[in-house]
């Protein structure tokens, strides 16, 4: 008895030194393979969303920033893998796979975006990236200890630790890097509390700052035109739901605001097609016409909630790729300021 009591503890240790060495081996793999590391970000972009870390690349001048996380993103909430939405996001993740062997989904987090930077972070390998661009041109440079590759009059990047990437044109690699270890959008209250205040469990969030936070004396006496800042923020549930935060100088600037929005919003159908054509006009139009303008006493905040459907996002899309008034819309999107309320 003695005897097989003892056999069955050594077949059982065994086991058990299989089992350690099979979980060993696959958490080797998984984090050789990136998979440890995708795990690890999808559990903390679900409980914890807030990052403000990225901010600490952007320059603190920057007035727009939009901040995307692919592991909020729910892709079958845009409709069908051969519908126009998943179809274009498709395109572009192939694109960037081939020419960096980066992708979209698996390899990055969370992406940072100003008009002239890209911040990533992810799973990146430097060495493997520098490779593959040495074949197109691309020569290393270094600032501030930071090493980048660059195409002289085209673009650079860089990747750090292999855990950041930047890419943009030289100046703005430079600029990133500059911000890093001095000033930044990070350090910056009133532009997180932005972002804070419209939620970071989203896969997209968008600030665009309109007019200075800290306005001239000649301005707060006679009254600034237009809104200071507008946050944007989308979730992916059967289609788009979208909310806005429209930051007017007062709350009186912001009742006006509103009502001004809302004229715009009931006559949506005649203001669509006067600037964006007959082709986007339509389903821009539906989507307005489901809009709610509020504000939010005592704050001076005009609240804007609109839901795109997948149908709606599919016609908008293709609608975009064939209109030829888009040009015309941004010229009168960017007089928009001019035409709010003066407070």
């Amino acid at each position: 008895m003695p005897e097989q009591s003892g056999s069955k503890r050594t077949k059982t240790g065994k086991a058990k030194v299989i089992v350690v060495a099979v979980l060993a081996l696959a958490a080797f793999v998984a984090v050789k393979t990136g998979w440890m590391g995708f795990g690890w970000a999808q559990l903390k972009s679900k409980t914890f969303p807030r990052d403000e870390a990225l901010l600490a690349w952007v320059p603190p001048d920057t007035q727009a920033v939009a901040i995307v996380d692919p592991h909020q993103l729910d892709l079958k909430a845009l409709g069908a893998e051969q519908g126009t939405a998943r179809a274009a996001l498709e395109r572009v993740r192939k694109d960037i796979k081939s020419a960096t062997n980066i992708d979209l989904v698996f390899d990055v987090d969370k992406l940072v975006m100003t008009p002239n930077l890209v911040i990533a972070r992810g799973r990146f390998d430097g060495e493997k990236l520098a490779s593959k661009l040495a074949e197109y041109r691309y020569v290393k440079g270094e600032h501030n200890s930071q090493r980048y590759l660059a195409r002289a009059g085209e673009d650079a990047i860089a990747v750090i630790d292999d855990e950041i990437l930047l890419y943009g044109d030289e100046p703005s690699i430079k600029a990133a890097i500059d911000a890093r270890s001095g000033d930044s959008l990070e350090k910056n209250e009133k532009f997180t509390q932005r972002l804070s205040l419209m939620g970071w469990d989203r896969p997209l969030l968008v600030t665009v700052q309109l007019s200075d936070d800290r306005p001239s004396l000649r301005s707060m006496l006679t009254g600034a035109t237009g809104p200071r800042a507008v946050t944007v923020g989308v979730r992916t549930e059967r289609g788009l739901d979208v909310k806005a935060d429209i930051e007017a100088a007062s709350p009186t600037a912001a009742d006006e605001l509103a009502k001004l929005l809302e004229e715009k919003r009931v006559g949506a159908a005649e203001y669509f097609g006067g600037t964006l054509g007959a082709e986007l006009s339509p389903p821009l139009a539906e989507v307005a016409k489901g809009a709610t303008i509020k504000t939010a006493p005592p704050t001076n905040l005009v609240k804007i909630q609109a839901h795109v459907s997948q149908e709606t996002l599919d016609r908008s899309i293709t609608a975009a790729g064939k209109s030829t008034s888009l040009g015309e819309f941004y010229k009168t999107l960017r007089l928009f300021q001019l035409l709010a309320p003066s407070h």
